[in-house]
């Protein structure tokens, strides 16, 4: 069963600095097969999705600038908008928010940002090594929430 959406963006985005790592037919993607990236062969909604979680997780957004609007809602599933419209639920703290869904989006991308920026750190860091540390680090916020 598909629940009902009230104005959900066409497709939401990440900013120009990004682009290469979101576009499968650049040399530097991220989601290229070919790439060493732990999101080779995935989606740029996959990539999107984690990108925001971990933004979330670390509490932090920025702001997109020049907006590149690529990652198409409608690809995304039933999961992964949930996941997306939680993140904006829990900023306004109340449910009346699912009325217009569209600033929730906004939001969304504003962790994906920074979560973005958190990966392009970590790549810079640990080279091939970084999808450890993110593995660490996210062994250690489950952690903490127990």
């Amino acid at each position: 069963m598909t629940t009902k959406h009230n104005n959900e963006p066409r497709d939401v985005g990440y900013s120009e600095t990004f682009l290469d790592y979101y576009q499968d037919k650049s040399e530097d993607s991220w989601l290229r097969k070919e790439s060493s990236s732990i999101f080779a062969g995935k989606n740029q909604k996959d990539l999107f999705i984690f990108a925001m979680a971990l933004g979330k997780a670390k509490n932090k957004k920025a702001t997109v600038k020049n907006k590149q609007s690529n990652v198409s809602v409608s690809a995304m599933t039933e999961k992964q908008k949930w996941a997306l419209l939680s993140i904006g639920i829990s900023e306004s703290q109340d449910l009346i928010c699912l009325k217009d869904e569209s600033p929730l989006y906004s939001i969304a991308e504003k962790y994906a940002e920074e979560g973005m920026k958190i990966i392009q750190s970590h790549r810079d860091r640990y080279g091939i090594n970084y999808p450890k540390f993110l593995e660490a680090e996210l062994r250690d916020i489950l952690g903490k929430g127990k």
